[in-house]
């Protein structure tokens, strides 16, 4: 009789203790960073209005108000739910995106980089300076983008 309850106890808490292993949020490379953006979501793209770290304490400073988002199939379908409105982002971004090129002078306040090196156009090239999120959770916060 009290092996039948053991047993039933055990089986359980199988369910349980699965449901716990899915909530837990993937760990963070030590070469990225996780972070909850809030902005308008515009195809696979981003612009923040907000940028908040999860951990404070790494010192990098995210100063990005475009971001490109990538992900998996299902978190990529909500993605394009959104599209068009205010959404809430949460993702990983890799540290070497955030360092900017160049030599701090004055400071820091005064950055000198190297010219570029495309051809006759002198627009930037788009795709350039995007930093990419690797995006875990979306959640639609409601409301338009305006522009």
């Amino acid at each position: 009789m009290l092996v039948r309850f053991v047993l039933a106890c055990a089986l359980a808490a199988v369910p349980v203790l699965a449901q716990q292993e899915q909530e837990k949020p993937k760990p963070v490379p030590k070469d990225s960073l996780r972070v909850i953006i809030t902005g308008c979501v515009k195809g696979r793209v981003i612009k923040a209005a907000d940028v908040r770290q999860v951990d404070t304490s790494s010192g990098y400073d995210v100063r990005s108000k475009t971001f490109r988002l990538e992900g998996k199939k299902d978190v990529m379908k909500g993605v394009a739910d959104v599209d068009g409105e205010r959404a809430e982002v949460t993702g990983i971004i890799k540290k070497s995106a955030l360092i900017e090129p160049g030599m701090k002078i004055m400071g820091g306040r005064v950055r000198i980089g190297g010219g570029s090196t495309s051809g006759t156009s002198s627009l930037p090239d788009p795709a350039q300076d995007v930093v990419v999120l690797d995006v875990e959770v979306v959640q639609g916060l409601g409301g338009s983008c305006v522009n």
